[in-house]
């Protein structure tokens, strides 16, 4: 009898714990949705309300990424391309520079799609396909998964109560 007391008292521990569980889950997913929206609020509002056009490169700007060694001493570790690109809109051109770092240069003059917000035509990107997603997407995917699921652990706890 002494081990099935132990056993229900796990048991009844185990379900105190599982019943507040979703207050560590809406505190998990605080900072996924802080990052996924600090990271992706102007690529979103670009991919959902922005036009595209063609655009040009004009430019390609080699940032050189550091890294500081052991003893202090710097040494570049990987070189990245931004590139500047020019767009007309039908008004105007707009040339801007593109935040995101690319690995791999392109060459000036070579064509490229943009993705532009009409009425802030220097707020613009490179359309990249699906790496305009990264890396905001998945933290705020991941953050809306853990406020779901804490919400319902919450409206749970209140109709059980």
């Amino acid at each position: 009898m002494d081990f099935l007391t132990q056993l229900s008292a796990r048991d009844v521990n185990r379900e105190k714990l599982f019943r507040y569980a979703f207050l560590l889950q809406f505190i998990a997913a605080i900072p996924f949705l802080w990052f996924g929206y600090a990271t992706g609020k102007v690529h979103a509002q670009l991919l959902v309300r922005g036009t595209t056009t063609s655009g040009t490169v004009v430019a390609v700007i080699p940032v050189r990424q550091y890294k500081t060694s052991s003893t202090g001493s710097l040494y570049s570790k990987k070189v990245s391309y931004e590139l500047v690109v020019e767009f007309s809109d039908g008004n105007q051109t707009t040339r801007f520079q593109d935040w995101p770092t690319t690995s791999f240069a392109e060459t000036t003059g070579s064509p490229v799609r943009v993705i532009y917000d009409p009425a802030h035509p220097l707020t613009a990107i490179v359309d990249r396909g699906y790496w305009n997603y990264l890396p905001w997407a998945p933290f705020a995917v991941i953050g809306t998964f853990l406020f779901a699921v804490a919400s319902k652990g919450l409206s749970t706890f209140r109709f059980r109560s």
